[in-house]
């Protein structure tokens, strides 16, 4: 076996069984599920999705994995590419904020979902803990990769993450798991100039990672072979796609006592989570200036230098297209201010002339003296009163979570967004199982959704 800290983690994922998994990392696990499976269900009807799923079908294929709201089945991997882009379409995802905000319940509960339909034998707990495994294993990634490239890390650190949770529930050995680390490796690809031209390709880079996941578990499990020096060698990851911008040490720290996906945050507002300290700002500007009754005359915000100036830049105001509003932060404030929540509606939304405008007079200035994470909001009333606010810790953080009550009433409004009409009962049904689910006999969330 290679040296390389693959080797440690296939080892890792093929020893772990359900019973190793911490109480607090089975819950964690288990509220990273509900999240992500709502996000998919409210995803199944945004742009691109319709474009992807027509492509799946004209191709058809092996009957082999269910497809939520389809009423067929698809080859494992198109249907672990149409639930990963279905999940990520909402920007409403998973975040591990600390991590590059990767998005890796998207990716990794895809390929689970697909991957169990090719077991029948998978339970509940066998989904829970390769879910728990693949989240582990994607966040190590992304911990270790300490300098953002601008890759897309859903996609490119998200892929390993894809590969264990299915090559757990298809009961690879340690050998045929570095293979499939391995040749997921030789398909780890995903950019964010897709956010900064607003293209439908951000959605769509989930869905390859749980895509590819899915194949390398598939073609390893044949005896298919891939690199396995897939970190530090000569032209492993890290010297590729991190050049002198690596912690090593980070894939394999704490390995099988600590869980990185413990350490995930879930999303309030429905938009690129960088932005979410801001829309809480704005949101307690709105509650304390009673904007419902006063409108702002002035709006400035101000931050230090760094990646919100990207999102400054000209145009940014006034998307055109939903994946432009997901990552707009002065329309969000916008729609924060005016509409008092930044729901998937509200975001996509971009249309109101009255949101639009508001976001095209606020000021944005950037200090550079001071951090580059700080940021401020100051609005003036057109009554004259006036107020400061600067973001904290966003809400949904592991230092301020979403409650259990709060995640099911995201899940609820995530399916009320479908592309058809959920029965109420199919909803609670789905809520109910996923929250249970170790003590479930089959791993078949998707057939709960009718």
């Amino acid at each position: 076996m290679s040296s390389d800290p693959a080797a440690t983690l296939a080892a890792h994922v093929q020893r772990t069984r359900f019973v190793d998994l911490p109480p607090h990392t089975v819950l964690a696990t288990k509220r990273d599920m509900l999240d992500t499976f709502g996000c998919l269900l409210g995803g199944t009807g945004q742009p691109g999705i319709p474009e992807l799923k027509a492509l799946a079908l004209r191709w058809g294929g092996a009957e082999e994995s269910r497809v939520v709201l389809l009423d067929r089945r698809l080859p494992a991997p198109q249907a672990a590419l149409l639930h990963g882009s279905m999940a990520h379409a909402l920007d409403f995802d998973d975040t591990l904020d600390h991590g590059g905000s990767i998005h890796p319940g998207a990716p990794v509960l895809s390929a689970a979902l697909a991957a169990a339909d090719l077991n029948p034998a998978a339970t509940g707990r066998d989904l829970v803990l390769a879910h728990a495994l693949g989240l582990d294993v994607a966040c190590r990634v992304a911990l270790a990769s300490t300098v953002d490239r601008g890759w897309h890390r859903t996609a490119v650190m998200g892929v390993f993450g894809a590969t264990v949770a299915a090559a757990k529930l298809l009961g690879l050995d340690e050998g045929q798991t570095l293979n499939a680390l391995g040749i997921a490796y030789s398909q780890a690809a995903g950019n964010r100039q897709s956010i900064l031209d607003g293209a439908l390709t951000k959605r769509l880079q989930s869905g390859q990672a749980a895509a590819a996941g899915v194949q390398s578990a598939i073609l390893a499990q044949t005896g298919f072979t891939g690199a396995h020096d897939i970190f530090t060698g000569q032209y492993g990851f890290f010297e590729l796609y991190q050049p002198g911008g690596c912690e090593v040490g980070a894939l394999t720290d704490q390995l099988g006592t600590a869980f990185r996906g413990d350490e995930l945050s879930f999303k309030p507002h429905a938009c690129g989570r960088p932005f979410h300290g801001a829309l809480d700002a704005a949101l307690a500007l709105r509650r304390e200036l009673g904007l419902d009754h006063d409108k702002p005359a002035a709006v400035t915000v101000r931050t230090g230098a760094g990646r919100w100036q990207e999102q400054f830049a000209a145009g940014k105001s006034r998307p055109t297209q939903i994946v432009e509003a997901q990552f707009s932060p002065l329309y969000l404030i916008a729609v924060a201010l005016l509409k008092g929540q930044v729901g998937i509606r509200d975001v996509a939304g971009f249309e109101d002339t009255t949101v639009l405008d508001l976001a095209a007079r606020i000021a944005a200035e950037v200090d550079p003296s001071w951090p580059h994470n700080k940021l401020q909001i100051t609005i003036r009333t057109e009554s004259g009163r006036s107020a400061t606010m600067e973001a904290t810790a966003p809400l949904g953080s592991p230092e301020r979570p979403l409650s259990d009550a709060q995640l099911a009433d995201k899940f609820r409004d995530c399916a009320a967004s479908a592309s058809r009409p959920i029965a109420a009962a199919s909803v609670e049904d789905a809520i109910a199982a996923i929250l249970d689910l170790e003590n479930r006999r089959s791993a078949e969330l998707v057939s709960l959704i009718v």
